[in-house]
C-alpha cells in the first residue's frame, strides 16, 4: 500500500521534470544544489531551486542544516525512488552509471574522496576506482580512512591493480601497517615486476 501511495499518489502527481529530476538524484544519500545540477547535468543554479521548490511541496525531502544546503530523501521514498530508476524502461544500466561518475566526479572536484570513490564503485569504473584510490591515498591515509581506502582498492580487479606499480606500493603500505607483512611484501614483489 505504501509503494502505491507512492507512486499513484506522490511521484505520478508531479510534472515530468520533477520526476525526472528525482529519479536521477535517487542514487544520492545527500543531496545538494551544486550536486544535483552536477548529476542532472543542468545548469547552474536549477537544483537548489528545484530542491526548493521539492520540499515546499512536503515530496520527503528532510533537510539536514538549518541552512537548508544538504538534504536527503526520506529512507522509504528514497528506496522506492532507487527501485523505480532501477526497473524503469527507459534508463538502462549505463545511463545510471553515467548519473553515478557525474556524481564522483563532483565530490572529487570538492575533495570527498570516499564518497568519489563509492560512486565510481557505483558505476562499476574500475579504473576510475583505480586512478582515485591512487591520487588520494596520502589524503586518506592522514585522515584515518585507510580502512575505507582499503576497501576500495580491493574492489579494484587483480589485473589492473597489478598493472598500476603505485598503487600496489601504497597498498603494501596498507597490508604492513595492519600487520599483514606477507601480503604486503607480495605487493611489493608485483610492483617491483611492473
Amino acid at each position: 500500500f505504501v509503494l502505491d501511495y507512492l507512486l499513484e499518489e506522490v511521484f505520478q502527481q508531479q510534472p515530468m521534470s520533477i520526476q525526472h529530476f528525482l529519479l536521477q538524484t535517487a542514487i544520492l544519500d545527500q543531496l545538494c544544489g551544486p550536486l544535483c545540477d552536477a548529476v542532472c547535468h543542468t545548469p547552474s543554479g536549477t537544483g537548489q531551486t528545484t530542491l526548493a521548490a521539492i520540499e515546499r511541496a512536503n515530496l520527503f525531502l528532510v533537510p539536514l542544516d538549518d541552512e537548508r544546503r544538504w538534504y536527503r530523501y526520506h529512507h522509504l521514498f528514497g528506496a522506492f525512488l532507487r527501485e523505480r530508476l532501477v526497473y524503469d524502461a527507459q534508463v538502462g544500466k549505463a545511463d545510471i552509471a553515467a548519473l553515478h561518475t557525474r556524481a564522483s566526479r563532483w565530490y572529487e572536484a570538492e575533495g570527498l574522496d570516499h564518497e568519489a570513490l563509492q560512486h565510481a564503485a557505483a558505476a562499476a569504473d574500475h579504473d576510475r576506482v583505480a586512478e582515485l584510490a591512487e591520487r588520494t591515498w596520502q589524503r586518506m591515509d592522514s585522515s584515518f580512512q585507510t580502512a575505507a581506502w582499503r576497501r576500495w582498492v580491493q574492489y579494484v580487479p587483480e589485473e589492473l591493480l597489478l598493472s598500476r606499480p603505485e598503487l600496489c606500493i601504497q597498498y603494501a603500505n596498507v597490508l604492513m601497517g595492519a600487520g599483514e607483512l606477507e601480503a604486503g611484501e607480495a605487493r611489493l614483489r608485483d610492483a617491483e615486476r611492473r
